[in-house]
């Protein structure tokens, strides 16, 4: 399901650059994310040239676009205020039944390449490595909704970047965000800035560790509510280690991932917690693969491009049947030619067309290619007869021909469907065709998303268009 959803909802029916199957690629860009290896490693699947000029266009070229739509997938794809609050209640330990969203950072061991920037940024000296921090936000059912901009570690602290996230543009009045002691000292400003922006935030909004007052030790109970509170915030934690050996390029324990911009290493990271999220999701609800999840894994299956869609595909089989009609009619317009017409005009057909004809339509009988006659004699009457050929029959098979390169084909109505090769396949009625003119064409050929939906809804088949 993970691949089916990267494939068609990420990578999509674009076109992208190079020779290999569209599939190829796709696949490639998503086993980058998974093995953690280089660009140049991807060379002994595909020219290292290729590999990245399809790598550009689909994280480079696509940035805004592709970044928008993940972000806008995290944020309505997996949770509802709603459904916080119900796992909450039923999931958290007693003290924490309010809690329905957990805050951490997450450190990424970066090389980078290509960059001007000073050494002193690119390291962490917490770390004693060149570094990078993301904040990410969960909830109860471990699904990973909102993730900040990557930055130095040396750059910003973490609740700079909490503050970043304009978390009061997506948490409602009725989440609690569990966060530890390092986010505290941010809370007063980030409670002015929710105000300023008609947002009701207060310190109920936020649960962490009690804090130890100087010379005060913490008391028993105190003790043991922090240790309640460390445990039962290892939830993100455990999705920054399932998100490390899901994607080997995000894990801290494999070599440091190369990178030169950290804005597409944002962006790749947001891709593979969205396609970790959709893996848990199919995990926990049982959701069944269905067989078009699967076509992908039938040899030789390529993605068509946006514009190789129902007029090209159902070409493939209609154009014999085009070539064919106008060729019997071409054939049969000469055969019924009368060459004694005396409208005939000359230089209207080519030598040989003439001689051809000549042949079927001036023999008085079959001695005429008897081997009694001359080869001279022949030559001499194909010669004669050249003069008497016309061309305004011609001018009708031309202007016939062009007709026939004109017809449209428009979907009247389905008429059936069957299952081949794991996908769907659909009997299509054309406009102003007769019924022994139905062409069967795949799922994935209609323009007319409408008629095609009408038929499933009444054939009660499911299937996402």
């Amino acid at each position: 399901m993970l691949y089916f959803f990267f494939l068609t909802v990420l990578y999509g029916v674009k076109e992208y650059p190079g020779l290999y199957f569209e599939l190829e690629k796709g696949l490639l860009l998503l086993y980058h994310l998974v093995c953690g290896q280089t660009g140049h490693y991807m060379g002994r699947y595909m020219s290292y040239a290729s590999f990245f000029a399809v790598y550009e266009k689909f994280w480079f070229k696509n940035f805004k676009n592709l970044n928008k739509q993940i972000n806008l997938l995290l944020d309505k794809m997996f949770s509802t205020f709603k459904l916080r609050i119900y796992s909450a209640m039923k999931k958290n330990p007693k003290m924490f039944k309010h809690v329905t969203l957990i805050i951490d950072g997450h450190d990424s061991k970066i090389n980078y390449v290509n960059t001007n920037i000073e050494k002193e940024r690119l390291y962490s000296y917490k770390l004693k490595k060149p570094r990078c921090r993301t904040q990410i936000i969960c909830d109860i059912n471990e699904m990973i909704l909102w993730v900040s901009d990557s930055q130095f570690c040396s750059d910003i602290a973490d609740g700079n970047m909490f503050l970043n996230m304009k978390l009061y543009n997506k948490m409602k009045i009725t989440d609690c965000i569990a966060m530890d002691g390092g986010y505290v000292l941010f809370l007063n400003k980030f409670f002015e800035i929710s105000e300023e922006k008609g947002k009701a935030f207060s310190d109920d909004n936020f649960i962490y560790p009690i804090r130890k007052q100087i010379g005060i030790d913490l008391n028993v109970e105190e003790i043991h509510y922090n240790n309640t509170f460390g445990s039962f915030r290892s939830i993100i934690e455990n999705q920054f280690s399932i998100l490390g050996n899901k994607f080997a390029r995000f894990n801290n324990n494999h070599k440091a991932t190369k990178m030169y911009d950290l804005k597409y290493y944002n962006l790749q990271l947001k891709v593979a917690i969205l396609l970790k999220n959709i893996q848990k999701l199919v995990n926990d609800f049982n959701i069944i693969v269905q067989p078009h999840h699967k076509l992908w894994e039938i040899k030789n299956f390529n993605f068509p491009i946006q514009e190789k869609l129902i007029d090209i595909v159902i070409s493939n089989q209609l154009k014999v049947k085009e070539k064919t009609i106008r060729m019997e009619e071409l054939q049969q317009k000469l055969i019924n030619l009368d060459l004694n017409n005396d409208n005939i005009k000359k230089d209207e057909y080519s030598d040989d067309d003439l001689i051809d004809m000549n042949i079927d339509n001036n023999c008085d009988s079959k001695s005429d290619f008897k081997g009694d006659k001359s080869k001279n004699t022949q030559q001499k009457r194909k010669r004669r007869n050249k003069n008497q050929m016309a061309v305004s029959e011609i001018k009708n098979i031309t202007k016939l021909r062009n007709n026939q390169k004109n017809t449209s084909y428009e979907i009247e109505k389905i008429v059936d469907h069957k299952i081949e090769n794991n996908n769907y396949i659909f009997l299509i009625k054309w406009k102003n065709y007769d019924e022994s003119e139905n062409t069967w064409i795949n799922i994935d050929s209609f323009n007319e998303k409408q008629l095609l939906k009408e038929y499933l809804n009444e054939k009660k088949i499911i299937f996402k268009i």
